[in-house]
């Protein structure tokens, strides 16, 4: 959306596109008391990506289920305080189908960072969203599936690498040396 420095809150409500924890009914009543459910959609063109917590990542001819909900601009200072809003995530403009017609929705994207898995208390809360929401679950174990196996094969190439290097010889002169001011 826009620059750190150029950042207003808005004074109109406005559509926020939800993809991970804030599609739990109950965690965003009582972070965003003031917002509303407006239903669910699918945003085509990105895919559910775990980096320890959601995010959305563009890739052609994936699609990712979304809550979009009417933000009330009284609820967006405690949604960009639990989104890390500007460090964490940026907020982004995306595309998205809403009553047939395609409207601008502003959804929050991690400004950086790996696929990681999720801990299970974060994964649950967003598969109680799916649940309560009767969305497809598939799109979120996928996404999970991802980042446990892409964790599992960075393992498993850290481990190989130990194994390598059993065979150096380490000599404590090759180690960096500290010194400090009493």
């Amino acid at each position: 959306m826009k620059k750190k420095s150029e950042y207003r809150l808005p004074t109109k409500p406005m559509l926020y596109i939800a993809y991970g924890s804030n599609i739990n009914l109950p965690q965003m009543s009582f972070r965003c008391p003031h917002s509303k459910v407006v239903g669910i959609a699918v945003v085509k063109g990105w895919e559910l990506e775990f980096r320890g917590v959601a995010t959305i990542v563009p890739k052609p001819n994936a699609e990712v289920p979304v809550l979009l909900w009417e933000l009330d601009p009284r609820d967006i200072p405690a949604l960009n305080r639990y989104e890390g809003f500007p460090h964490l995530y940026r907020q982004s403009e995306i595309d998205v189908e809403l009553n047939g017609k395609t409207v601008k929705g502003m959804a929050y994207l991690m400004n950086r960072g790996q696929i990681s898995p999720p801990s299970q208390g974060y994964l649950q809360t967003i598969w109680d969203g799916y649940k309560a929401n009767g969305m497809d679950t598939s799109y979120l174990v996928e996404a999970a599936a991802r980042a446990y196996d892409y964790a599992s094969d960075m393992n498993i190439k850290y481990d190989e690498s130990l194994d390598e290097s059993e065979d150096e010889d380490f000599d404590l002169d090759d180690d960096i040396q500290m010194s400090f001011k009493l």
